[in-house]
């Protein structure tokens, strides 16, 4: 007979019993360069309809616009999401597409998406670890390499 005590306890996976929590969080970024010339006026609401579109969006953690201190015509969109699967999907999603595609003449090329290894936060208990989901051959295996042209 189970353990009444812990019956309805959640598997625990072997990356969580290693100190691990199953799955990372994905960071997702672009930075914007506006030109002089740009409706800077009207960037903020613009960005902000952008994080609306994606907190409609399965696995979106929370976003934020932020602007360059030094460089007031430099943004910074930032988004959390539970992982790199729901931060692609959301890029299909007609809403977000029809709002995010006009800034992108402004987007800085750059990379975007990061997988978050460790935070570490101020409560008791705030601080996790996370396993890489990348494959191992990630940096080498791709349709189509390898073969002869």
């Amino acid at each position: 007979m189970p353990d009444p005590e812990t019956a309805d306890a959640p598997a625990v996976s072997a990356a969580t019993a290693a100190g691990f929590a199953a799955t990372a969080p994905v960071l997702a970024q672009i930075a914007f360069e506006l030109p002089p010339d740009a409706d800077a006026a009207s960037f903020p609401a613009a960005a902000r309809a952008v994080l609306d579109a994606f907190g409609q969006c399965a696995g979106f953690r929370g976003g934020r616009l932020a602007r360059a201190l030094d460089a007031p015509r430099t943004w910074l969109l930032t988004t959390e999401w539970d992982g790199p699967g729901p931060w692609r999907r959301a890029l299909s999603v007609f809403e977000v597409r029809c709002t995010l595609t006009p800034l992108l003449v402004h987007a800085v090329d750059a990379p975007g998406s990061y997988e978050v290894l460790a935070t570490v936060g101020t409560g008791a208990g705030t601080s996790r670890t996370y396993r890489s989901d990348r494959a191992p051959d990630a940096d080498v295996a791709a349709p189509g390499l390898g073969r002869d042209r």
